[in-house]
């Protein structure tokens, strides 16, 4: 014989007053009277249609003789599990939103228009996962997370949870970029004279189209919170990408993390598949990192400039970094970057010469 399953039974505060009464010889209206409420209100109780304050907790126990927050803690009880048995979209879109951010800054990403789908809606949260992940279903944080990065010591859990997203966006925005056949030998000449472009009037630009001519696709990506990215290198498909945020807009910023994603394109093109995502104010861990970092010195003859710069370490002069600039033929904010991020010059000094990059760049590279 199969057992009959009988349905849950969800007592509240007064189905165990009504037992106290029966015991007692008790009517509704002696318990009024005793309580100094109307007979309506404890009739609603009895019911369990009357929340119970926390007033009326302290007098029901002074007269059963238990503890206030017995009869709190039996009507939240109670009303906690009347809210799981109805089923609520509310609660499921709370927790769809609740979830979604944990995987993404959403405030942040909505401000930058990120998102194609509205994520206010149960139904735009699963349309940009999908779009995001290829999945309706959340990632866990630390979940999928296929990239090098340097990584800071600060908020890491997030920092890993937030770039696997940014990585995912800029993925998403390089497939919209139509390139021709990756031409190798035109990217090394391109590095050859990164500092000849560093010196035209309209160097950055001219750089990011030659790029694209040899295959390089270039665009700039805004960083998100707490994941303190400069710039990117990846392939998608046969097409290196390189992508820049601007975190520190400046022109010297710019150059260093050109060359430093040129250096990642020439030397680890078979590793950039899963990408590599850069936080120059972080050492470099891994041997691709101190690679790159080699060869972008190089390119930007920054052991050279250290050497010319440093013995006038207390005496700087602006003459004198133009002096080094023309030697080496490689523009002054360049030779002043590198200088102040090897403390050579202090960071206040020819303050006038830290322009910004992104207001050189032209509007239909900037993504987001």
């Amino acid at each position: 014989m199969s057992e009959t399953l009988k349905p849950f039974y969800n007592p509240g505060p007064g189905d165990i007053i009504k037992d106290a009464l029966e015991e007692l010889g008790w009517q509704q209206e002696d318990l009024a009277e005793i309580l100094g409420l109307s007979t309506k209100s404890v009739n609603l109780i009895l019911n369990n249609k009357q929340a119970i304050t926390p007033e009326t907790a302290e007098l029901l126990g002074k007269t059963f003789s238990t503890s206030a927050e017995m009869w709190l803690n039996l009507d939240a009880k109670y009303q906690l599990r009347k809210l799981e048995e109805r089923p609520s979209e509310k609660k499921e879109l709370t927790q769809a939103k609740a979830d979604f951010r944990k995987l993404m800054p959403v405030y942040e990403m909505k401000k930058k228009g990120w998102f194609v789908n509205d994520v206010s809606t149960a139904y735009g949260i699963k349309a940009e996962r999908k779009r995001i992940f290829g999945d309706e279903e959340a990632l866990p944080e630390n979940d999928g997370l296929k990239f090098c990065a340097r990584q800071t010591n600060f908020d890491f859990d997030y920092t890993l949870a937030y770039c696997n997203v940014w990585y995912r966006f800029a993925k998403i925005y390089a497939e919209k970029i139509n390139l021709p056949v990756y031409n190798k030998t035109g990217l090394e000449k391109i590095a050859e004279n990164i500092c000849s472009y560093t010196l035209q009037e309209n160097g950055i630009n001219k750089i990011i189209s030659d790029l694209h001519f040899c295959g390089v696709g270039f665009f700039v990506l805004s960083h998100l919170q707490k994941t303190y990215l400069d710039g990117a290198a990846f392939t998608l498909g046969a097409n290196p990408f390189i992508v820049y945020t601007a975190r520190y807009d400046r022109v010297d910023n710019f150059w260093f993390v050109m060359a430093h994603e040129i250096a990642h394109i020439l030397l680890h093109y078979k590793h950039l598949e899963q990408g590599c995502l850069d936080n120059m104010d972080s050492s470099a861990s891994s041997e691709l990192e101190i690679q790159a970092d080699a060869k972008a010195s190089e390119l930007l003859h920054t052991d050279e400039i250290l050497e010319l710069g440093t013995q006038y370490r207390h005496y700087f002069t602006l003459d004198r970094l133009q002096q080094i600039s023309n030697k080496l033929k490689i523009a002054a904010p360049v030779v002043l970057g590198i200088l102040q991020h090897y403390k050579i010059i202090e960071w206040k000094k020819f303050s006038k010469l830290r322009t910004s990059a992104k207001k050189k760049i032209d509007v239909d590279v900037i993504k987001g």
